[in-house]
């Protein structure tokens, strides 16, 4: 008998499945259909396209080509990018995310190699910056910094973090150190004369702990050095601030305190993190990671002294995945360097988690002297090598053809009536999805679906949204959008009607970059990225898709 069950069930699903499918296909466009009648057809198509859509998250994958991680399946912490004029190549340098591991290790700086942020290849020399031994060594544990070089010697500013603070040997968590090497692929040798940079005294300073991240320059205009430090101090009111804090030398091992160069201004930051200064034509840019949203925010200045103004534009170019952003240039095209964090159990309904995968852009400077970030152009021909056919699985509701290849407009007359298509699973660990997206009217949203276990409820949402000015990606079911929604990740973005936007999505294993018109990006971590149902949707708006691409390297 249950058998018999299993088989009568088996029979009604397949015949919704041929109905409902076949019904999508051919329903005429202009035909306007009862809420009740959506709702039912509604209902019958999520039966039927749930037996026949993939949406199951892939195991996490350790083989990425395009946002590295160590080849020994370990994660990436901050990174600290160096241009090399030598050999014509970025050496990145990271903090490798162990912590007490069998060799009992505290994040000590490994590094990579490119020239075409596609290939990367490890340090041959292996641990860069070893932590000490010492369990009341400031450097008991290793944090960020960056690399800088002066006559032939290089010398590597980082964080000496102890996390054995308070003991009776350990008075101050965190403090500046340095370390030099003669080459950028051999050991950097902590300088034991070099003598300790802690907060100031006296001055409204945490001075014993929140004092990390030194970044260090060369400034033309005053030929010296400068040092910028995060840290927390007292404003005139005693409340506290995280501010960037400015330290001066000409030789680089003695330094000066220069006060506050950054305080946040309106905003009360609690750390502003792996803070940067670097100059772009005639403006001056200041960058830093804001450690409670995960933000990564810029400021403007036509001095290296500020004042600091907020852009014309938005002061983001990407959302919480991209975090303790730094940049480096080879002389012609700069890039911003960052990590995406994991999700704890490596599973999409996990929590923020330290550590990650390796993302790079393209920043530029606009006409009215904004930054803007694009996929770089060494990865955008690389991942164009070989075109690649998606295979259509199902579409319903108003899909009209358009002219040139995968070319479609999606009309949706009213809330949650869903215009869709929607494409078989991509089995390859790495690809490009492209495309070009106009709207005339939008009442909702519109975009692409990923890990699709329907085609109108319960699919992962790459979003535009003009009418809150943003792009965004949503993981809750459909009927649980509202306008009050807040986004899991998002980036601003001001959309108008009738305008071609390029869109472009790098895909590789569980990471999933979108870049919008190479002006914003969208850096994100998912599980249900590849290998699963994906496709293009409009709701309650009228949208264009033209030239759907798929491609592979």
């Amino acid at each position: 008998m249950k058998c018999s069950i299993k088989k009568l069930m088996l029979i009604i699903g397949l015949a919704f499945f041929l109905l409902f499918s076949c019904n999508s296909e051919t329903e005429s466009p202009n035909v306007e259909k009862s809420q009740g009648s959506t709702s039912k057809m509604a209902a019958s198509l999520k039966m039927a396209t749930a037996m026949a859509l993939t949406c199951n998250a892939q195991a996490e994958q350790t083989d990425y080509n395009i946002y590295r991680m160590v080849s020994d399946g370990t994660r990436i912490g901050d990174v600290m990018p160096y241009y090399d004029t030598t050999t014509n190549a970025f050496y990145i340098y990271y903090l490798k995310d162990i912590w007490n591991d069998a060799i009992n290790k505290r994040h000590p700086w490994y590094g990579f190699k490119t020239t075409d942020f596609y290939n990367y290849t490890e340090l041959s020399s292996g641990e860069i910056l070893s932590c000490s031994t010492n369990s009341c060594a400031q450097n008991f544990a290793l944090g960020t910094g960056n690399v800088i070089k002066s006559g032939t010697k290089f010398y590597a500013f980082y964080t000496g973090h102890n996390p054995n603070y308070p003991s009776s040997c350990v008075t101050k968590k965190e403090g500046i150190m340095l370390a030099t090497s003669s080459s950028l692929n051999s050991n950097f040798t902590p300088k034991t004369t070099f003598t300790t940079i802690y907060p100031p005294v006296g001055l409204g300073f945490d001075e014993t702990q929140n004092f990390r991240d030194p970044y260090v320059f060369w400034d033309a205009t005053t030929s010296t050095y400068i040092m910028l430090v995060s840290a927390r101090k007292q404003d005139g009111g005693g409340n506290w601030k995280g501010v960037i804090a400015k330290y001066s030398s000409t030789n680089l091992l003695n330094w000066t305190y220069n006060n506050i160069i950054y305080d946040g201004g309106a905003q009360n930051f609690f750390m502003m993190e792996t803070p940067e200064i670097f100059k772009m034509g005639s403006t001056y840019y200041l960058m830093f990671s804001d450690i409670d949203s995960k933000y990564v925010y810029y400021r403007k200045s036509s001095s290296v002294n500020g004042p600091w103004s907020l852009p014309v534009g938005q002061d983001r170019l990407d959302g919480t995945g991209f975090y303790a952003a730094k940049t480096a240039t080879d002389g012609t095209d700069r890039y911003i360097f960052a990590w995406t964090n994991i999700l704890s159990g490596n599973t999409d309904a996990g929590t923020w988690a330290w550590g990650g995968n390796l993302a790079v852009h393209k920043i530029y400077q606009k006409s009215n002297g904004d930054l803007a970030v694009a996929i770089p152009h060494t990865l955008k021909n690389k991942m164009e090598t070989t075109n690649y056919t998606p295979v259509q699985n199902s579409q319903w509701g108003n899909v009209n053809p358009l002219v040139g290849g995968l070319s479609y407009e999606l009309t949706s007359p009213a809330d949650f009536d869903v215009a869709n298509i929607i494409y078989d699973p991509i089995s390859l660990a790495r690809y490009k999805i492209s495309a070009t997206v106009s709207y005339s009217n939008c009442n909702k949203d519109f975009g692409f679906m990923i890990g699709a276990c329907d085609g109108y409820e319960n699919f992962y949402s790459l979003r535009f949204v003009p009418s809150q000015n943003r792009f965004s990606l949503d993981k809750i079911n459909r009927s649980a959008l509202t306008t009050t929604t807040i986004a899991y990740n998002d980036v601003p973005y001001v959309f108008a009607a009738n305008t071609d936007y390029d869109i472009q999505i790098v895909i590789e294993n569980s990471m999933l970059v979108v870049y919008i018109n190479n002006e914003v990006a969208l850096t994100n971590r998912l599980y249900k990225a590849s290998n699963t149902s994906w496709g293009i949707f409009a709701d309650n708006s009228t949208v264009k898709f033209n030239n759907i691409k798929v491609s592979i390297p």
